[in-house]
């Protein structure tokens, strides 16, 4: 948890909801993130661990936060996305779980802000959605119809 520290502080919580790993799998789907381009990361789970489980409360599965050599933080929303889910969904998952976080450390730039959603369909809603997220939310919503996504 070396990297999380000062994240944690931020952010509060159980520190079993925080770990130094690069990637994450649910529902048979993985988030890999590159160790040689992001060497500094700290993993949260969110869904039912720093985001309790609230009624009428969407959260995405994962928060990987990168800090930068310039020591800026960069927000990376990951929903792991089984079959059942629909896009919009997802999309809702991962904007609900932006601003929990926005509440707990402040405002966020939108170029520091980055949402994965791996699994499912590649839909015009998914289109549609993605524009959406880089006109009003972060700077990009990525998609992976498969199994596994790497950054």
């Amino acid at each position: 948890m070396s990297d999380c520290k000062d994240i944690y502080q931020k952010l509060g919580g159980n520190q079993e909801c925080y770990s130094s790993d690069k990637s994450a799998s649910e529902q048979g789907k993985t988030f890999v993130i590159n160790s040689k381009k992001h060497p500094k990361v700290c993993r949260i789970k969110l869904d039912k661990c720093l985001i309790p489980a609230v009624a009428h409360q969407k959260q995405c599965d994962y928060l990987f936060v990168e800090v930068r050599e310039n020591d800026e933080l960069e927000y990376l929303f990951v929903e792991l996305k089984g079959n059942a889910k629909e896009a919009s969904y997802a999309f809702e998952q991962i904007c609900q779980a932006i601003e929990f976080i926005k509440k707990k450390v402040g405002q966020i730039p939108q170029k520091h802000i980055r949402g994965f959603i791996v699994g499912g369909k590649d839909t015009q809603e998914m289109n549609r959605l993605k524009e959406k997220f880089k006109r009003s939310i972060g700077l990009e919503l990525k998609h992976s119809t498969g199994s596994r996504y790497e950054f």
